[in-house]
């Protein structure tokens, strides 16, 4: 038996329970994982309340990310050893159970190693906002000397992005509405920072970049296409990936007549090539220090159902992360 934290059912942060399950099963191509740190994001949310409507095995165990030590290897299994450090940031979908656990089976192909010298409960924090930045701006294409913008720059997503771009030489605006996460974004290489509280966001950007935006990365729930499109240069890239519900209105003529190109995407939907390719990009930013995360609150796994109050109910500077490992 281990523990875990699981569910029965979708449903509110309170139904998640703390109790003893049953050891996972080691297939051929599998690797039995020991779990130290595991985080919360908005994607677990969205899963454990039911906002997406996929099938979960009962009970459930809640989590998508974690660094671990590889404890046991299927027989087939060719890529890892025990005693290795590891990753993962898939898990927890498509009828997988997730990370929340002392221990998790994952499939060899949607498990990485964890480069050598990193700290496994910071890298747990930039995993999965990580593998939306890679995998965002290999779409996009950033060269160098380019101008991204990132609305909700300051978040986890955001600030992975802004890391990466300024990695890949591009000139990086971001918004933030609390000075701590401005600073933050100073510290991380921001070329400027628009305070959304105090000033028009898209008037600024006029001033600050005349002649348009190169890519325009909306990260927040609130995304306007007219308003991106006027701050766009011709033939530039706008991202969008926040907004479940959210409706907005394009202008059909400007966006063809101009050249735009417009992405959106999920990570979920990756396929197994692309996750391992986008895996290799971020084990270089984490080898190389580009890619690095903050902690805003250490807790213990059976805390699991308070950190996603937390997350849901508080402004956090940081990630929250969790380790088995940790007593109350």
């Amino acid at each position: 038996m281990m523990k875990a934290a699981y569910i029965e059912q979708p449903g509110l942060a309170q139904q998640i329970r703390y109790g003893d399950l049953a050891m996972p099963i080691v297939g051929e191509r599998d690797v039995l994982v020991k779990v130290l740190a595991v985080t919360v994001n908005a994607v677990d949310t969205y899963i454990r309340s039911g906002q997406y409507q996929i099938q979960l095995p009962s009970p459930f165990i809640i989590g998508r990310d974690l660094t671990g030590v590889v404890v046991e290897v299927g027989p087939a299994v060719t890529r890892f050893q025990p005693g290795e450090h590891v990753w993962a940031n898939n898990q927890g979908y498509d009828g997988r159970q997730g990370t929340f656990a002392e221990c998790c089976s994952i499939d060899e192909q949607l498990l990485y190693h964890l480069p050598a010298g990193v700290d496994p409960y910071e890298a747990v924090t930039v995993l999965h906002s990580g593998l939306t930045a890679v995998s965002g701006l290999s779409r996009v294409g950033v060269q160098p000397g380019e101008t991204i913008f990132v609305n909700g720059g300051d978040g986890s997503i955001g600030s992975a992005v802004l890391m990466i771009a300024k990695a890949l030489g591009a000139k990086v605006i971001v918004t933030s509405g609390d000075e701590q996460k401005a600073h933050w974004c100073r510290e991380l290489g921001a070329d400027h920072i628009i305070n959304y509280k105090l000033q028009d966001i898209h008037q600024v950007l006029k001033e600050l970049v005349p002649e348009g935006l190169n890519i325009y990365w909306d990260a927040t729930k609130r995304f306007s296409a007219r308003k991106a499109l006027e701050v766009t240069a011709k033939r530039g890239r706008i991202v969008v990936m926040a907004g479940l519900n959210h409706e907005t209105v394009l202008p059909v003529g400007t966006f063809y007549s101009r050249g735009y190109t417009m992405y959106g995407f999920t990570v979920t939907d990756a396929s197994t090539a692309e996750l391992r390719r986008y895996a290799k990009q971020i084990n270089g930013w984490l080898a190389t220090g580009v890619l690095h995360g903050r902690i805003a609150e250490r807790l213990p796994l059976e805390q699991a159902a308070w950190a996603h109050q937390i997350y849901e109910t508080q402004n956090l500077f940081g990630k929250l992360v969790l380790s088995p490992e940790w007593k109350m």
